[in-house]
């Protein structure tokens, strides 16, 4: 276990009382990604929307990070992080018709972003379930590079990358909540 203490965490104190809004969006992104893995989605432009809509999705949850991390660079590397989401879903809007190679490789990008802010968080606050952090980010890079390599793309395999990253940022959610809500009865003890 660690010995990091509510004080060092990445996270601000009072997030704890919103530890529920965690639940709920990581309840959110795991149904997304049961009901993606369930499409059978055969266009480019389909698949583009999809992940405009994913992307947009967790911008606006990156940036609602904003609120909950300690200020400083936390806040910043979470409102750029939410910015680049944005951005990406914008960028699957426009033209969503385009090749899958253009798609594929804004999927790429919002991988390694997200895997390598998870990587920091990760070691930066080593508290509870720190280590399924590092493993979420490791795969997001891992999915990166697999999502920007060029692999004979399929629309399955496309709707399978952007209903990972539903699942991933799941778990992500899942871990904030629970540690937000160890933070605050530690903080009350």
């Amino acid at each position: 276990m660690s010995t990091m203490t509510a004080e060092g965490s990445v996270y601000e104190d009072s997030a704890g009382s919103i530890w529920w809004v965690f639940l709920i969006t990581g309840t959110a992104w795991l149904i997304l990604s049961l009901i993606m893995f369930r499409f059978n989605v055969t266009s480019a432009k389909s698949i583009g929307v999809l992940a405009g809509i994913v992307f947009l999705c967790a911008g606006v949850i990156e940036l609602g990070m904003v609120a909950v991390v300690h200020g400083g660079w936390w806040k910043a590397l979470n409102a750029i992080l939410g910015v680049l989401l944005i951005v990406g879903g914008i960028m699957s809007f426009i033209h969503p018709e385009n090749t899958f190679v253009a798609i594929a490789s804004i999927i790429g990008f919002m991988f390694l972003f997200v895997g390598i802010l998870d990587i920091i968080v990760a070691f930066s606050d080593r508290t509870g379930l720190w280590w399924v952090r590092l493993i979420t980010g490791i795969l997001c890079i891992g999915l990166a590079f697999w999502a920007s390599g060029d692999f004979n793309r399929k629309a399955i395999l496309l709707t399978v990358w952007v209903a990972l990253f539903c699942l991933l940022r799941g778990i992500n959610s899942f871990l904030v909540a629970f540690t937000v809500r160890a933070l605050e009865k530690e903080a009350a003890a």
